[in-house]
């Protein structure tokens, strides 16, 4: 039985016709009876029955056909062209069997594909571009096209099609594009079962979950192949979609009812304008917003609302220090930890604390935020630079994101360098535990990668150990809170993508030249094709190096595909299945677009891959001696 490794490439352009009115037409191909020497493959005539079954339960007319060759092909999908045009409801084109990459092109091989060198693919080979091109030509409401081709290249002989897989294709506005794997990396293979195990998942879901949107049903269709691969194969998305679709009625029952709280709005703004922010007869601006939030935890102006009562505090206590009026700068500063008890916008004016003989003192000295700290090993040497961050609130997600919402921080202490290959060694060294491959690329002061979240929560358990304070993983919301480090741009040094190379190590000109990945690059040049040592870029705000870039950082939170129900305390989201754990920060091979605070990514917990690395947190209160 031959290896049939797939790959999923799913393309929604969406229009603005109502979908419950437009008419469905499919065109399924399944590709299997290959010449020689070509293998054959044993899924494609079944995943292409299959699927046409299901589509024509989901209202599509479906056009079947096995074993086309190279006219066929091409006559097959002008005819669907044309077909199109004249229905102009949704179209959906199936295709299984072999796929390859050529000069970044992607091309559908015929069962009669005579390919003896590069220059015969374009004549051979239906080029991926020009099924598009058909199916953009007919100007219809919804068109999807998934492209289920092996992605071992059936053509090894020919030594210029060096690379795996499937070429990364840009999504045009209102599309979405999904492999089944990373751009140019084969995926698993399983041919023991009647349907590759992509399309084995995604037909489940279109039978099961029509009702969700394309891009839930997908992350569920991706949720059980990186299951059922261990890790090997995880699937991968770029999307640009301006609406909502569904294979069957979107489901609606679930959504909750907006509620109407404008007249509240009302009040609050009243309160602040009459300067009654956290005090005052008949109500205040923080209770009144915090009053509306209760039922509408998300409701944007009331968050703004509290934000413009910090501006408005941090006003008065500038204004109050500028003309020598201790007294009232501490009294403002009081009223504003009301609404956010330990932000780090007070850091400036925290000396008049520490001064003033009318405030009353704790009995245990408070660490300062900013101050490097490192714990001492029970058998000799010394823990990971620490730097301890002030707690407060802030604003977690973005516009990818969501919800937006709220999230209050207590202070804690986070590693101010990704945990390193000498740091983790010591520990796998005083364990017994294998230490991790660096490929090459150097140990000592670089990052550890190729470990997994399980590996990870082992050194911190072993730290705690050792110095007896507690270590732990980071949550998300601790983690985001601390790369942000005050900011509210897409990434702690602004919103310019190409100004990463001062403070990140990520996908730029030199991984480019030197890794030939096809994905956009960062258009700076950072010196480092894969993994740089720990420090070597500007830190954030807060003092923390490579917060973006250099490896992924797993987090304790198991994952969540949005933020719908998160806590606002900062504390470690659980729940959900255990086994998906939550990445952030990016790494060296990374893309503009997941090289931003906000971004958020999943990994099998068990698995351990060359971009995963790790930081750790402790919030156990210490008394500090200098720092050697």
């Amino acid at each position: 039985m031959s290896r049939y490794t797939p790959f999923i490439f799913l393309i929604t352009l969406l229009m603005t016709m109502a979908q419950a009115s437009e008419e469905r037409l499919a065109l399924v191909i399944g590709n299997g009876a290959y010449q020689k020497p070509v293998p054959t493959l044993d899924n494609p005539v079944n995943d292409a029955n299959d699927m046409a079954k299901v589509l024509r339960n989901l209202g599509f007319e479906v056009i079947l056909k096995h074993n086309l060759s190279n006219r066929a092909m091409t006559e097959a999908i002008q005819s669907f062209g044309d077909r199109l045009a004249q229905k102009r409801g949704v179209g959906l084109f199936y295709f299984s069997g072999h796929g390859l990459q050529a000069k970044g092109r992607n091309f559908l091989v015929p069962v009669d594909a005579k390919i003896k060198k590069a220059a015969d693919i374009p004549w051979e080979a239906l080029d991926a571009n020009r099924l598009l091109a058909q199916m953009e030509e007919a100007n219809n409401g919804v068109n999807i096209v998934i492209l289920d081709a092996c992605r071992d290249n059936p053509y090894q002989s020919i030594k210029s099609l060096n690379k795996k897989g499937l070429a990364e294709m840009k999504s045009p506005t209102g599309s979405l594009i999904a492999y089944a794997t990373a751009p140019d990396t084969p995926s698993y293979g399983d041919t023991s079962q009647r349907n590759s195990i992509y399309t084995k998942y995604l037909l489940d879901a279109l039978r099961d979950m029509s009702h969700l949107s394309v891009l839930d049903m997908l992350t569920e269709v991706t949720q059980k192949v990186v299951a059922k691969t261990k890790g090997v194969q995880v699937p991968w998305k770029s999307d640009s979609l301006t609406q909502r679709f569904c294979f069957s009625t979107c489901g609606t029952s679930s959504q909750p009812q907006p509620i109407d709280v404008s007249k509240k709005l009302r009040t609050c703004q009243k309160h602040f304008q009459a300067y009654r922010l956290t005090t005052g007869r008949g109500g205040n601006a923080l209770d009144c917003y915090s009053e509306v939030l209760k039922k509408d935890p998300n409701n944007a102006k009331a968050l703004k609302g509290l934000e413009e009562i910090e501006e408005k505090y941090l006003t008065w206590i500038k204004y109050a220090v500028r003309r020598g009026k201790r007294q009232k700068a501490l009294q403002y500063m009081a009223a504003f930890r009301k609404v956010n008890p330990e932000s780090p916008k007070l850091r400036p004016f925290e000396y008049l604390l520490e001064t003033s003989p009318v405030v009353t003192r704790k009995p245990t000295p408070q660490p300062v935020a900013g101050k490097v700290f490192r714990d001492s090993l029970q058998n000799g040497g010394l823990g990971p630079k620490m730097v301890w961050i002030a707690g407060g609130s802030f604003r977690m997600g973005d516009s990818y994101e969501k919800p937006v919402h709220r999230v209050s921080i207590k202070r804690f202490a986070m590693g101010q360098y990704e945990v390193t290959f000498a740091e983790y060694d010591k520990f796998a060294q005083a364990t017994g535990r294998e230490k991790p491959s660096d490929r090459g690329w150097g140990r000592g002061n670089r990052p550890v990668i190729n470990v997994s979240w399980h590996d990870a929560t082992a050194y911190a358990k072993w730290l705690s150990q050792q110095t007896g304070k507690e270590y732990r993983l980071p949550s998300e919301a601790e983690w985001e809170y601390a790369a942000r480090a005050g900011t509210k741009t897409a990434r702690y040094w602004g919103n310019d993508a190409d100004d990463a190379c001062r403070y990140a190590n990520v996908h730029d000109k030199t991984s480019k030249k030197e890794n030939g990945f096809s994905w956009t690059h960062h258009n700076c040049t950072d010196g480092y094709a894969k993994t740089a040592p720990v420090g070597h870029f500007k830190p954030n705000a807060f003092g923390l190096y490579d917060m973006l870039g250099n490896a992924w950082e797993w987090c304790a939170d198991s994952w969540h595909g949005s933020y719908k129900g998160a806590p606002t305390d900062g504390q470690v989201w659980r729940g959900g299945d255990e086994s998906y754990r939550v990445l952030r920060g990016g790494s060296w091979i990374n893309r503009p677009r997941i090289a931003r605070t906000a971004f958020r990514f999943w990994y099998v917990s068990v698995v351990r891959v060359g971009n995963f690395g790790f930081r750790v947190v402790s919030s156990v209160a210490r008394t500090f001696s200098p720092l050697p």
